[in-house]
C-alpha cells in the first residue's frame, strides 16, 4: 500500500461513515414510502439517490489517483447543494416563536454540519495526494464563495419566484 494509501484510507472511511449517518438522518426525514399518488417516491427519490451516490460512488472515486478529483468534486458539491438546500428548506419553514432550543433540536442542524463537515474531509483527502494544493481551487474559499452562490441564488429564487 502506497503512502498516500495509508494516509487517506480512514479519512475515505471516515467520509464514506459520515456520508452514511447523514443519509440515514435524512432518510428519516424523507423515506421513499409512496402515498396513495404516489407522489412521496417522485419527491423523495433525489434525495435518496443523491445520498446513495454519497455513501458508494464517492469513497470509490477518492480512493483512486486517477478519480481523485472528480470525487473530490462530487463530494463538494453534494455537500454544498444538501447543506444550502436543507438550510433553505428548513429556513421556509420555521416555526415561530424562533428559540435557540428549536433552531438546535427542530431543524436540520445536524445534517448541515455533517455536510459541512464532509468538504474538510475532503480536503484532507485532496491535500494527501496534492500537499501543495491545486492553486487557487478547491481551496476553503473557492468552496466559501459556492456556499454564497448558491444561496444567493436560492434567496433570490425565492423572493423573485413565489
Amino acid at each position: 500500500m502506497t503512502s498516500h494509501k495509508k494516509e487517506t484510507t480512514g479519512l475515505i472511511v471516515a467520509l464514506a461513515m459520515m456520508s452514511l449517518g447523514g443519509w440515514l438522518l435524512h432518510y428519516r426525514v424523507h423515506p421513499i414510502v409512496p402515498d396513495a399518488a404516489g407522489i412521496r417516491v417522485a419527491e423523495n427519490f433525489v434525495p435518496f439517490a443523491v445520498g446513495l451516490v454519497s455513501v458508494l460512488l464517492t469513497p470509490a472515486l477518492l480512493w483512486f489517483r486517477r478519480t481523485l478529483i472528480v470525487g473530490y468534486v462530487l463530494n463538494g458539491v453534494t455537500a454544498v447543494l444538501g447543506a444550502v438546500l436543507m438550510t433553505y428548506y428548513s429556513v421556509t419553514i420555521v416555526r415561530h416563536p424562533v428559540t435557540l432550543a428549536g433552531l438546535i433540536a427542530g431543524t436540520i442542524l445536524a445534517d448541515v454540519l455533517i455536510a459541512f463537515a464532509k468538504l474538510f474531509v475532503g480536503q484532507r483527502v485532496l491535500l494527501a495526494y496534492h500537499p501543495s494544493g491545486m492553486g487557487r481551487m478547491f481551496t476553503a474559499g473557492w468552496w466559501a464563495r459556492h456556499v454564497v452562490y448558491i444561496s444567493g441564488m436560492f434567496v433570490l429564487g425565492h423572493f423573485l419566484w413565489r
